[in-house]
């Protein structure tokens, strides 16, 4: 926009310089030529008599330039520098011309601008040649009338000349920008999960832009595709093995009848269920980070969903003789638009940590509600140790407290949790209340 109304005020400043220069040039030779008739005149007006020179003054032609917008007219004649008639204060021109290209110079005069005309001409007085030189002055009253006219006349002029340049310049740029907004607001509006190549018409000039566009799309298509399949790919690939070593083991174990094999076997059992765990995470994490930029959202089942993730890890607690305690008082049929896989990742993971960590013979309380438009999952438990959790810790990758080396775990599940709600533009918080009682409590828009 700045750039358009500088080019068109560059025109129309362009435009008036050259109109007020074509005009002061044709005022100021019409002048010059109306000067060089009237020393044509005098000259017509010169003649000898008895051996003398006189002449008679051309009035009529002094009072025709004289009506010329009012102008002042003044005269000298001279020989050899001595003035004859005329102003003898007139300022004379160093080199006067001729009759038929007279010299033009300008002169302040008596607090005016005059524009001055001087020519020799020679007469022959008494078989003498003499030099006769003329001055012809006339102020530049017509020539500034004239001009300031034009500067009234044509300044309008050019305003709106200028108005209508801007305005034409910005249809000009709107019908050549519009195919590009366009373009823009199509990809403005284009979701993150859309992936789809753009096949919308552009001017010739965006078309490689537009090729190069799709191309980064294709490929990051494939990349996601990719990366989806290698992540099911490793899961199977390194659960499968470390199944078939654990049963192996548990076969070994129940074959075996020294106590040191036993033990030997054991340490072998547990560090296989580290590795799993391990694995396991590591290939949640990749999910977590996959679905963030690729979410599948689903209409879940908020009741239903929880009731089957509590179902699942219900025998992982009666191991440890911990009971857990759900309750919802969301209505049955409430239901939330939400990615199923990282929804599930993080409630897994909170639970995991609360079945982990809590001491056996108690009890984790976990709480459904809906509050202000969001869904709140609270999950309580106690905590295996007396000293106080350091909060901004919890969340760190492969940060584990000095009390949870017994434990088997990677440090990963929190931050795995966290990120899969972050993802899914919720929050997830953790408190730690008198004693060693902990929530993790788990919001998310409905």
């Amino acid at each position: 926009m700045l750039l358009l109304g500088t080019v068109a005020l560059g025109i129309s400043a362009a435009s008036f310089a050259l109109i007020y220069t074509v005009v002061s040039q044709t005022v100021s030779a019409t002048q010059d030529r109306l000067l060089s008739a009237a020393i044509a005149s005098i000259v017509d007006k010169l003649y000898t008599e008895d051996k003398e020179f006189s002449l008679d003054l051309p009035y009529d032609t002094f009072s025709l330039l004289g009506a010329i917008g009012e102008d002042r007219v003044f005269y000298k004649i001279s020989k050899s520098e001595e003035t004859i008639t005329g102003y003898e204060d007139l300022p004379s021109v160093s080199k006067p011309g001729n009759l038929l290209k007279p010299t033009f110079e300008e002169f302040v005069y008596r607090n005016k601008t005059v524009r001055v005309a001087a020519a020799n001409y020679p007469l022959i007085v008494s078989g003498q040649t003499e030099i006769i030189t003329i001055h012809i002055a006339q102020t530049k009253n017509f020539e500034e009338a004239t001009l300031r006219k034009i500067k009234e006349n044509f300044i309008p002029l050019i305003v709106i000349f200028l108005l209508a340049l801007i305005f034409l310049a910005l249809i000009a740029a709107n019908l050549i920008t519009k195919p590009l907004n366009q373009f823009a607001n199509k990809i403005k509006r284009r979701g993150p999960n859309d992936l789809r190549d753009i096949t919308q018409e552009v001017p010739e000039e965006i078309i490689p832009v537009l090729k190069s566009f799709n191309g980064l799309i294709t490929k990051l298509r494939n990349t996601l595709q990719q990366t989806e399949t290698f992540i099911a790919e490793a899961a199977h690939h390194i659960r499968t093995p470390l199944a078939v070593v654990r049963s192996e083991s548990e076969l070994a174990l129940r074959k075996s009848k020294t106590p040191e094999n036993r033990n030997h076997l054991r340490k072998i059992i547990r560090s296989v269920d580290q590795t799993n765990r391990s694995a396991t995470q590591l290939l949640d994490h990749a999910m977590v980070l996959y679905r963030a930029e690729r979410p599948e959202k689903v209409s879940l089942v908020l009741n239903e969903c929880m009731s089957n993730l509590v179902q699942q890890f219900e025998p992982a607690a009666s191991l440890k003789d911990v009971n857990i305690n759900f309750a919802s008082v969301v209505d049955i049929a409430t239901t939330m638009k939400v990615d199923r896989n990282l929804f599930e990742t993080a409630v897994r993971n909170l639970l995991d940590n609360a079945i982990k960590y809590s001491p056996a013979e108690k009890q984790i309380d976990i709480k459904c509600l809906t509050s202000r438009g969001k869904y709140k999952i609270e999950i309580r438990n106690e905590y295996n140790s007396i000293k106080k959790l350091k909060i901004s810790d919890l969340f760190k990758k492969f940060k584990r407290g000095s009390n949870a080396r017994e434990i088997a775990g990677s440090g990963l599940g929190l931050s795995i949790a966290r990120e899969a709600i972050v993802a899914s533009k919720g929050d997830l918080k953790i408190r730690q209340y008198d004693g060693n009682l902990v929530c993790a409590t788990l919001t998310l828009p409905l």
